[in-house]
């Protein structure tokens, strides 16, 4: 049975939509994704079939670039409805975001059986205009959705298969600012780290960014391939709180500082961070309100603390299975 998937933005859509293709076979799966060098990154050792599309999302835009996209979503709209005519797939999945209102008008169109997963606690844009029309709405968080089927977020293959107890002995602190890195993280704490109390090693990734910044503690990084052999040696993690790092972090039971993105859509990282820190796993902060002097004594305190009952706190299962949730409800309805 073939099937499309509409994923692109960020690593918070791709990796979980990667997942899910992984209980298909390779064949009968089709991606539609932007043109972006990361998302050309991601799906370049996937090996699957990948149409990249020149259109961006609408909200937070110029005046501009507001005027030009209806223009540039005509096009890639007929660009779409060409390709799902030829390779015929019987089902769209829609992972959220402005690539899948292409994936949207185009299924309708041509009588496709549509189905959405919300990563977030919060519906996006895209996501709530599709749930009117999708046969299922897999969930992250329980929405309370009239079609919901609550599944969790799917998660990488190697953090499915592993947990913070695999390795006793945890020599690295890890900084994850997205799967761009973060200005706000590479300006901030790099000072504040090297003041803490932390003795272990850091691993900061940064993304692209350049960091004017030199400390033997800390090891700069563009982007982390391999997370989960970081992962068998991290005590804990200062990162955003997208829903894809929310649900590695649960999966795993790795305890975590949580700074959610401002300027995330519908503010959804705040949510999806007080979610996961509501047992007592993990701490959020305001990065508006940043203080480094107040930032460091929580730090520090953190850090002290028994990390392995904190593991168990942040700690949940419903993720670990989702991807074949998702897939056996889209094969069987």
């Amino acid at each position: 049975m073939k099937i499309a998937i509409f994923a692109a933005g960020t690593g918070g859509h791709i990796f979980p939509a990667l997942s899910i293709a992984e209980e298909f076979k390779k064949d009968d799966v089709v991606f539609f994704a932007s043109s972006r060098e990361l998302e050309k990154k991601i799906y370049k050792e996937t090996e699957y079939k990948v149409i990249y599309l020149n259109i961006e999302g609408f909200r937070g835009k110029g005046i501009v670039k507001k005027l030009i996209w209806p223009i540039s979503f005509i096009y890639n709209l007929f660009k779409v409805i060409c390709i799902l005519i030829n390779g015929n797939p019987k089902k769209v999945l829609l992972m959220g975001g402005y690539i899948s209102s292409l994936g949207l008008v185009a299924g309708k169109i041509l009588f496709k059986s549509l189905y959405i997963h919300e990563q977030n606690s919060i519906l996006g844009t895209s996501n709530n205009i599709s749930k009117f029309f999708a046969k299922k709405v897999f969930t992250g968080f329980k929405l309370g959705l009239r079609n919901e089927c609550n599944s969790g977020n799917p998660i990488r293959k190697e953090i499915r298969g592993s947990s913070y107890f695999d390795v006793p002995d945890k020599d690295n602190i890890l900084i994850i600012g997205g799967s761009q890195g973060s200005n706000f993280f590479n300006d901030n704490l790099p000072q504040a780290l090297v003041e803490s109390d932390i003795s272990e090693k850091i691993i900061f990734q940064k993304g692209s960014h350049t960091i004017n910044f030199e400390s033997t503690q800390i090891e700069f990084m563009d982007f982390i391939d391999d997370i989960s052999k970081v992962f068998a040696k991290t005590k804990f993690v200062i990162c955003r709180s997208g829903a894809s790092t929310v649900a590695e972090l649960q999966s795993y039971g790795m305890p975590a500082l949580f700074f959610p993105l401002p300027s995330s859509i519908d503010d959804h990282q705040k949510y999806n961070a007080n979610y996961a820190a509501k047992d007592g796993g993990a701490r959020v902060f305001n990065e508006e309100e940043f203080n480094k002097k107040e930032f460091l004594i929580e730090l520090n305190r953190f850090n002290s603390l028994d990390l392995r009952e904190l593991s168990k706190k942040i700690k949940k299962e419903i993720h670990l299975d989702a991807a074949k949730k998702i897939a056996d409800e889209i094969k069987q309805n």
